[in-house]
């Protein structure tokens, strides 16, 4: 009887040879068979995906309180999708970020004739538009300075249609210089915590005093910005109070983080009247925070940060459901919104 011996490389020849000739066949009815080919196999789900739960977000819009079954289903789907560390620099997903921060990118240009309208951007990035202003608050392009997860036309086209940009803190997955720098070549002001980028620019101004609350008048843009004394920890930490005067004051918190600082945080409501609350989702005592606030509604941030996080800190939304779940007697409305979603917020 005839044996044949396979070495590995005569062997993996037979299987090139095999497949390319099962290929040269019947392409069409071979073209989904990925047995042996891991990475093409995930590649092509990870594409599939991305593309089914952009378009059941399209569909299914942000709405008040716990989503529908199709918008959970959609962002349940997406977690999965961005807690596998293999996505995190494929094809598949950059599509998926940028095609939705081109919507973003267009839909500035559509005016607001009341109220406000709210943008989430990746990580904890919003952009807020009345009908005289629009102002961006901890907007990046994600990902490297090599290999950024918005592109540069998408990412500075987006900054060129902001009046103004107010930073949380120094940490990168809430400040880039280089977005800083743009919105200061344009005569714009970027406002940033005490004792950050000091002497870049004339157009990028540091709260002079740490510790203590700053108000700063913004005439032409018939705005105020509060600026509150939080804290990450040991780093300075901007609470931007941002008041739209007579359309709406919404609160965006970076990443407070500070025990201390609750002492004064549960008085804020009496000072200000909050009408919109964007927390970071993992913020130190959630029930807390809102309650000091005492916001109209709530729009969390911070989900699913593709940054030097494990994935068990990458803060998945069917996490913010379920936390939002365990606070029914709080009775204050939340929307759950993905990347380069907008919700239109009226008094």
């Amino acid at each position: 009887m005839r044996q044949y011996i396979f070495t590995p490389f005569l062997l993996l020849c037979v299987v090139l040879t095999t497949k390319a000739q099962t290929t040269s066949n019947n392409p069409n009815a071979e073209k989904y068979i990925y047995w042996g080919y891991l990475s093409d196999y995930k590649l092509g789900q990870a594409t599939e995906a991305f593309t089914a739960i952009d378009d059941m977000l399209q569909t299914y819009l942000p709405e008040k309180n716990e989503p529908c079954l199709q918008r959970e289903m959609a962002l349940v789907s997406l977690d999965q999708l961005l807690h596998d560390t293999d996505n995190d620099a494929t094809e598949p997903f950059y599509t998926f970020i940028n095609n939705r921060m081109l919507r973003v990118l267009e839909d500035l240009d559509r005016p607001v004739t009341k109220g406000l309208r709210i943008y989430k951007l990746y990580n904890d990035g919003f952009i807020i538009k009345s009908r005289k202003a629009t102002v961006a608050i901890d907007l990046i392009p994600g990902g490297s300075d090599a290999k950024p997860f918005i592109k540069d036309s998408i990412i500075y086209g987006i900054a060129g249609k902001c009046d103004a940009l107010f930073i949380s803190h120094i940490h990168p997955d809430h400040a880039n210089l280089n977005i800083a720098k743009s919105f200061a070549a344009r005569g714009k002001k970027v406002i940033v915590p005490y004792g950050v980028w000091v002497g870049v620019d004339p157009m990028i101004q540091q709260i002079e005093v740490p510790e203590v609350e700053t108000d700063i008048e913004f005439e032409e843009l018939d705005l105020t910005l509060h600026v509150l004394p939080g804290h990450q920890d040991d780093v300075y930490n901007n609470i931007n109070v941002v008041e739209f005067h007579g359309e709406g004051t919404v609160a965006q918190t970076g990443d407070q983080w500070y025990c201390c600082d609750m002492d004064w945080i549960d008085h804020v409501h009496e000072k200000y009247e909050i009408d919109v609350l964007m927390p970071n989702c993992w913020i130190h005592d959630f029930e807390r925070h809102i309650r000091g606030f005492g916001p109209k509604l709530i729009i969390t941030g911070h989900e699913n940060e593709l940054g030097e996080h494990s994935i068990d800190h990458r803060e998945a939304y069917w996490i913010t459901i379920k936390k939002m779940e365990l606070m029914p007697n709080l009775n204050i409305p939340y929307v759950l919104m993905t990347w380069g979603e907008q919700y239109d917020y009226q008094r």
